[in-house]
């Protein structure tokens, strides 16, 4: 893959897929993913931190796709100021015409330049920067930074694990990415120098295990998310033939 196309551009405006993933999503409007409920629980402990006498806690949802955990949000956290963030112009529109969004604002936002200066209370990006380079990532940590009010907090989920010299990258082919989508695999010190570097403190993981089973898929050209299950009885996570290390992140603001 080009150096200088990245994954998320092309991500972003690949219409076709975009369609499908759009549908794909809906179910995730009433069925909560697991890893989603772990977020909400972080952002209520950031909401319960908050001194209302310094105005409304916003919260900034940065590539937000069709809106699920922004809808859960305003749902089960009452009180947040919500906004949508991403650059697929076909999700926004999806945010923008559900009714069950209305009070949420969304704007065509890129993670690496967020236009906005010490705004938010919370920023979260969902499996969004397991897509970029490494000089990518740390300018979205930057970015975030700057988004960010003091002590503001940085909440994320993508694939994070403890070994410190094990950095991979993968270009993944499936029928849903013919071209190849690129997914990293980043070790916990590293990622933790880049957020210090950023303007981060106490940058915590919290490693993910699914608390279900998921099948494996009927057919192997369908490359999604199962479970195996370990000798101690734990669900572990696989795409096709890779384990999964996904891992919540927090972060806060210096």
């Amino acid at each position: 893959m080009d150096k200088q196309t990245t994954s998320y551009d092309e991500y972003v405006k690949d219409e076709a897929f975009l369609r499908e993933y759009n549908a794909y999503q809906a179910k995730y409007a009433t069925n909560i993913r697991e890893s989603d409920k772990v977020l909400i629980n972080l952002v209520r402990e950031a909401f319960s931190r908050h001194d209302a006498s310094k105005g409304p806690f916003k919260l900034l949802d940065i590539g937000c796709s069709t809106g699920n955990l922004l809808l859960h949000l305003k749902n089960l956290v009452p009180g947040l100021e919500l906004v949508g963030g991403e650059l697929a112009e076909s999700s926004l529109e999806v945010c923008r015409s559900n009714p069950s969004l209305k009070g949420i604002r969304f704007e065509r936002l890129d993670m690496l330049d967020i236009d906005y200066e010490s705004e938010f209370d919370v920023i979260v990006a969902n499996a969004v920067a397991v897509y970029f380079y490494w000089d990518e990532y740390a300018k979205a940590a930057r970015s975030c930074n700057r988004a960010l009010k003091k002590g503001g907090t940085y909440l994320a989920f993508e694939w994070i694990h403890p070994f410190r010299h094990q950095d991979i990258t993968i270009t993944e082919t499936t029928i849903g990415h013919p071209k190849g989508l690129r997914i990293c695999f980043r070790p916990m010190p590293k990622v933790a120098s880049v957020f210090e570097e950023a303007g981060f403190k106490q940058v915590t993981f919290h490693p993910f295990e699914l608390p279900i089973e998921l099948p494996k898929p009927g057919f192997d050209e369908e490359v999604v998310s199962y479970t195996v299950k370990s000798a101690d009885n734990r669900n572990l996570c696989f795409r096709g033939t890779l384990f999964q290390p996904w891992c919540h992140l927090s972060a806060i603001k210096v």
